[in-house]
């Protein structure tokens, strides 16, 4: 899986050039989905812009890169945020206050304000993003069910879905920060974040920091090596801190500590684990080719050791051989294939097939 790390206060790139920093994200509360992003004003821009998540190619802890121009940027939407003051809704419905409940300002020679006061509420508007989204900024206040537990610091994003797949909360100096997924998101709201899970159940949760990949990558391949178990047929790679596990190992078991050793490594936000194992390899052939009418009659051998395949026995024809090797190749996990089948037809299917053509042959 591939991720967008929107890490707030990042630059943003043009493809000529850097246009701005990331100051909010827009998040859509009903799907969880990362819908824009607001580039912050400054070096090319003239206002703070709105623009669609589409045109992101690469986000990284350290700057976001778009597929536009900064000419292209400049036609995107403007953001502004406009703040104003109302009636307070309950004031709205009585419309006054008893004099008893209002209290005013009286001196020497009379009461200063003879008016009823009128309590206001400060409401905030953003313009240029629709009303029933809500814009996430670093700060926004992150609940659990005891309390306030931190401040959102960033998010990350599934690059194909838009959606959040973690929400990194600060939860201040002497903590460190944490990465919860997003199966314990409740309610997300630009007044706050929820999280499902109590103040024990976060000490589950992993913690955050923030470390380059390459770093990560070393890591991760030297626990791998230095490991009891062979993991020599395991394939590594790193991006935002997300760690994808390819290639064969043994086992199931040496699957399930692949990804142990994976996910304890510093810096480590999540694991893919797409590993084969070579006797899931094996069946996954075997299944085929008995499946296959082209293979199904055929008494064929299966060797396998990190996904490289090899074929033995005997066959009929050539064109089993050949059908083989091509349904062999195409199952997971299998890296190449040695097709040492032997072409050596059967005799007493020989003999029959023979008898059967003499028949129609010879038939009066």
């Amino acid at each position: 899986m591939q991720t967008f790390d929107f890490n707030i206060g990042a630059e943003v790139h043009c493809t000529d050039g850097q246009c701005g920093r990331l100051l909010k994200v827009v998040v859509d509360p009903h799907t969880e989905r990362v819908t824009d992003l607001i580039v912050e004003k400054g070096f090319i821009l003239t206002t703070d812009k709105v623009l669609p998540v589409s045109v992101v190619e690469k986000a990284t802890p350290e700057a976001v890169y778009l597929s536009t121009t900064g000419d292209q940027l400049a036609d995107c939407a403007d953001y502004r945020e406009v703040e104003f003051s109302e009636p307070a809704p309950e004031w709205q419905e009585t419309k006054r206050y008893r004099t008893g409940e209002v209290a005013h300002y009286a001196f020497r020679y009379g009461i200063a304000l003879p008016d009823p006061v009128v309590p206001m509420v400060r409401q905030r508007v953003h313009e240029g993003v629709p009303s029933e989204l809500a814009v996430l900024e670093r700060g926004t206040p992150v609940h659990n069910v005891n309390g306030e537990m931190g401040k959102m610091d960033h998010v990350l994003v599934d690059r194909e879905s838009g959606e959040i797949s973690y929400v990194i909360v600060d939860r201040g100096l002497l903590s460190p920060s944490l990465v919860v997924p997003i199966s314990k998101i409740g309610k997300v709201s630009e007044q706050s974040v929820t999280v499902k899970a109590t103040d024990e159940e976060l000490e589950e949760f992993s913690s955050y920091r923030v470390r380059d990949d390459a770093d990560i990558l070393a890591e991760v391949r030297d626990r791998l090596k230095r490991a009891s178990l062979d993991f020599s047929g395991a394939k590594v790679t790193v991006a935002n801190g997300m760690v994808q596990l390819t290639g064969t190992v043994p086992d199931v078991k040496a699957k399930r500590h692949a990804e142990a050793i994976a996910s304890s490594v510093d810096g480590v936000l999540n694991v893919e684990n797409s590993l084969h194992t070579d006797a899931a390899i094996v069946a996954s052939v075997t299944g085929a080719l008995a499946s296959d009418p082209r293979t199904d009659l055929a008494v064929i051998g299966i060797l396998n050791e990190q996904g490289l395949v090899t074929l033995k026995g005997q066959v009929d024809s050539p064109e089993i051989k050949e059908a083989a090797e091509e349904i062999a190749a195409q199952q997971p996990g299998v890296i190449s294939v040695v097709n040492a089948l032997e072409v050596k037809p059967d005799e007493l299917t020989e003999q029959l097939k023979f008898r059967v053509i003499l028949g129609t042959y010879f038939q009066p």
